[in-house]
Parts: C-alpha cells; sequence; structure tokens
C-alpha cells in the first residue's frame, strides 16, 4: 500500500517565533512607524518572502506581536470564576490588575502600534481588534454570563456590547492617564459601566444615595 504524501512543509514554529521576537523588538526600538518587513527579515535572520508567507502585511504581523504579548501578560484566570453574587467584583479586580499591565511601558509601545496599524490600515482594524483580544473577549463574556445567571446582572444585558466597552477602556486608559492612576481609574469606569446592568437586588445598588 502506498503511502500517503503529504501536501506542502509544515511550518517551523522556531522560525515563527525568531520573527515576532524580532518585530516586537524593533516596535519597542523604533515604534510601529520604524517597523518594516526588511527590517523583520533582517533581524530574524531570514528572507524577506519567509516573512510575508507567514504575514501577508506589517498590520498582520503586528497584531500577532501584540496578541502574543497580551497572552503572556493578562491577569490569572483564577479571577473569572467568581462564586454567585461576585461577578462584579471579579471584573474589578481583574480589570485593576489588568490596568498595570498594560500600563507598562513595554506593553503600552505594543498597544500604541496596534492602533497605529488598524489607523493606517481600516480593512484590518476590526480583524486586528478581534486578533488581539479574541482571548479577553471570550473569558469576560463568560464571567459576564455568570452574573446574569446568578441574577447579579440583569437579563437583558448586551454581554458582548459591555465587555467591548471594558476592553476599549483599556486603551481610553493607556492614552489618556499616568500609569500610577490607571488601576483606580480602571475599577472606576467597571463599577460606573456595570451599575447600568446591575439588578434592582445587587446589594451596593440598593442601597440609597445619602444626601448631605
Amino acid at each position: 500500500m502506498a503511502s500517503v504524501r503529504r501536501r506542502g512543509r509544515p511550518r517551523d514554529t522556531g522560525t515563527d517565533e525568531a520573527i515576532l521576537d524580532a518585530a516586537e523588538g524593533l516596535l519597542l526600538r523604533d515604534g510601529y512607524a520604524g517597523l518594516s518587513m526588511e527590517k523583520v527579515a533582517a533581524e530574524a535572520g531570514v528572507g524577506k518572502p519567509t516573512v510575508y508567507r507567514r504575514w501577508p502585511s506589517k498590520a498582520a504581523l503586528v497584531g500577532d506581536v501584540t496578541r502574543r504579548a497580551a497572552l503572556a501578560a493578562a491577569p490569572g484566570t483564577d479571577l473569572l470564576a467568581p462564586p454567585p453574587g461576585e461577578a462584579v467584583e471579579s471584573l474589578v479586580a481583574w480589570f485593576r490588575a489588568h490596568a498595570r499591565t498594560v500600563a507598562d511601558p513595554r506593553n503600552g509601545a505594543l498597544v500604541l502600534a496596534l492602533t497605529a496599524a488598524a489607523a493606517e490600515s481600516p480593512q484590518d482594524a476590526e480583524s486586528l481588534y478581534l486578533g488581539s483580544t479574541r482571548d479577553q473577549h471570550g473569558a469576560l463574556a463568560a464571567l459576564l454570563r455568570s452574573g446574569v445567571a446568578a441574577g447579579e446582572l440583569r437579563a437583558d444585558t448586551d454581554v458582548d456590547a459591555v465587555v467591548g466597552a471594558l476592553i476599549g477602556s483599556s486603551l481610553y486608559l493607556l492614552l489618556t492617564g499616568r500609569p500610577d492612576e490607571a488601576p483606580d481609574r480602571a475599577e472606576g469606569l467597571v463599577r460606573a459601566l456595570l451599575d447600568g446592568v446591575r439588578t434592582p437586588e445587587t446589594p451596593d445598588a440598593a442601597v440609597p444615595h445619602q444626601r448631605g
């Protein structure tokens, strides 16, 4: 019986990592404007066609560099399985930790590079956003749904819209705030957003405001 021949050569993950490492180093040193596929190829010790076979554009490469960094720096997922009634506090804790990672100059530079890539390539903007936030989006959506199931959040909560607003706030913090203020500002944004979807029975929401 003749053996079946595999089509094409298997992708070399070592080459992938070398290219991603080279692109990340160049982004941190020269920024998005100073990045080119030629420079990445030279830094990684490969030919330019090798880079283009894996990433068809600079924007796509930057998207994967940023996603890899985000996964490496993401807060622990233990916060994403809260006891019933603690979804909001778990989200607050997660975003405080996330704000600290985003405010780190290294991570901040990569997020800004992703923003520049999206601005330069509007047709790729949505895929860049989704690619870099897909894992976070899914985990946070699951946490919010657990809050809905427990009655902590309203049954009509638009989970995807809330998650999009929460993740978008991270970029807002990076662009407008001082790093040392980021965790407190993140907590304020999360609480303000989630106040609108709490159920009336939620303890914090049920406490009337005291008048002076």
